[in-house]
């Protein structure tokens, strides 16, 4: 675990109910199992992670499954606070029912109170409140998991401990102002409630600001926001562990272990990571170790620290990728969202029209007119796994999307010293392209593109991408490129379950779904 505090250590590695796992599905029974293999030690047979979500948001996960976790965990002699920490993501309250987050905290309140009995510990110190905009939302949850308590102890006896809120911070802009959020809540606790946060964690999430920026934007965000937060910190003397919020491919973080040298120098100064479905069941038992070691060297390392012309220089890039993102996902948005309501569902979540992804605010960001024109009409796009995986089905890899377009553009407007001081911002970059380029399939691509101006887009993100690679790997391999040929096939004749079935193999091949 990491740094030491309150009796307790902040995790390094948090397993997560993320649905990207090409390999297989989950029903909400099999997720406590699933629990126990995260968290027990890799000596006792587990993958030795410190840390479990257990996820609510857009997701229909039994109120009471966070207990059912810390009874199996504690069954097995693990001890909460030492070995594990659960961690909830709740619903939002602006997307869902605010009562579903009530029932959800309550669940939180008896699973502690269980955990107290038998091993006189506490295993739920932390809720995560998602897509959070400013420090007001954090009190408000705070507030709500206060007043619950006061109720379990008055009417019930159940007293339990401190369980402070992790703002999940997954928007463009508001990563840019994460200091701002934290320093929201900070005043808001203090003044509403009296209640000063001696820490705070941050989960920084990638896989939402890439679905609506592009990757280029999404990364220099991450960047930007550690940046912020460390300085924050120092400023109010005051310890911040961000938590990075990540996927095993490009798009969604690229936390993998050919890549996890390259990921701990981009994003210095992370506390906690998360370790998707992806990696633990695709990857395998060998992989996450490999990459939990590379995290565990790297976790106190001084997070880079962007002067004044580095943060507008990351900013006028990521309008620009932004731009140059949009332009080609905006032709492309409407086949991608019907390719994507083929991939296989691997968790119970609630459905694409109930928890819709938009572009409104990245439009907006990027600043092009022309984006306006060509934005389909009430576009639902799907959540960022699908996204991510429709894409890869289609033979376009995501974070190709805008790439080599954006690197032209910014050595046109800023100069080739500003794409230089973006591949030091983004060491992870030319890691990323060579993964993509791997996978990117010019004849898969014709089959679902008819638009001319958009192929010719995605031939020069691509050129361009090979100029950054280390090398260019060329062709996909066979088995590849037959998996996703078959899928197209399957798709064209309704075949939904041969579709999915070859969806899933592709995703077995590259590692993760999405």
């Amino acid at each position: 675990m990491g740094s030491a505090m309150l009796g307790y250590r902040v995790p390094l590695a948090m397993a997560t109910q993320h649905p990207d796992s090409a390999s297989r599905g989950f029903s909400a029974e099999e997720e406590v199992e699933e629990a126990l293999r995260d968290i027990l030690p890799r000596d006792r047979g587990g993958l030795g992670l410190d840390e479990k979500m257990v996820d609510y948001e857009g997701k229909l996960t039994p109120y009471h499954q966070v207990q059912w976790v810390v009874e199996r965990l504690v069954a097995a002699r693990l001890v909460p606070g030492e070995d594990f920490l659960v961690t909830p993501r709740v619903p939002s309250e602006r997307l869902e029912d605010p009562e579903r987050q009530v029932m959800v905290l309550w669940g939180v309140l008896v699973a502690n109170k269980k955990a107290m009995e038998k091993t006189g510990g506490e295993a739920v110190h932390y809720i995560i409140n998602p897509m959070s905009r400013d420090g007001y939302e954090v009190f408000i949850v705070q507030r709500r998991i206060m007043k619950l308590q006061r109720l379990a102890s008055e009417e019930l006896g159940l007293r339990t401990g401190e369980i402070r809120v992790v703002p999940l911070i997954e928007d463009f802009q508001a990563l840019l102002h994460a200091d701002k959020v934290l320093e929201g809540a900070r005043n808001a606790l203090l003044s509403h409630l009296g209640i000063h946060y001696d820490h705070y964690r941050v989960l920084l999430g990638k896989s939402d600001t890439a679905l609506a920026y592009g990757h280029i934007a999404s990364s220099l965000a991450l960047v930007y926001a550690l940046s912020r937060l460390h300085r924050w910190a120092e400023e109010t003397n005051t310890r911040v562990y961000p938590i990075l919020g990540v996927g095993a491919l490009p798009f969604r973080g690229h936390l993998s272990p050919w890549s996890v040298g390259a990921f701990v120098e981009q994003y210095r100064g992370y506390a906690t990571a998360t370790i998707q479905s992806g990696l633990r069941f695709d990857q395998g038992p060998e992989a996450v170790g490999r990459v939990v070691d590379a995290l565990r060297s790297g976790l106190h390392s001084r997070p880079r620290l962007l002067g004044p012309g580095q943060e507008r220089l990351a900013v006028s890039v990521a309008r620009i990728s932004t731009r140059e993102y949009l332009a080609l996902l905006l032709r492309i948005a409407r086949i991608a969202a019907e390719v994507a309501s083929f991939i296989p569902r691997r968790r119970a979540r609630l459905s694409q029209e109930e928890y819709p992804r938009s572009l409104d605010k990245s439009i907006e960001f990027a600043a092009d007119p022309e984006l306006i024109k060509i934005a389909p009409r009430r576009l639902r796009l799907p959540r960022a796994i699908g996204l991510s995986a429709a894409l890869y089905t289609m033979g376009i890899p995501p974070a190709l999307i805008g790439l080599g377009r954006a690197l032209k553009k910014t050595r046109k407007l800023l100069g080739e010293e500003a794409v230089e001081a973006l591949l030091e911002m983004l060491p992870l970059l030319a890691l990323d392209a060579e993964h993509e380029l791997r996978y990117y399939s010019p004849r898969l691509v014709r089959k679902y593109v008819r638009d001319e101006h958009a192929l010719r887009m995605i031939e020069e993100d691509v050129e361009e991408a090979k100029t950054i690679a280390r090398r260019d790997p060329g062709d996909p391999e066979p088995e590849y490129e037959e998996a996703l040929l078959d899928a197209y096939e399957a798709m064209a004749a309704g075949l939904r379950s041969v579709a999915e079935e070859a969806i899933a193999r592709a995703g077995r091949m590259r590692g993760s779904l999405g």
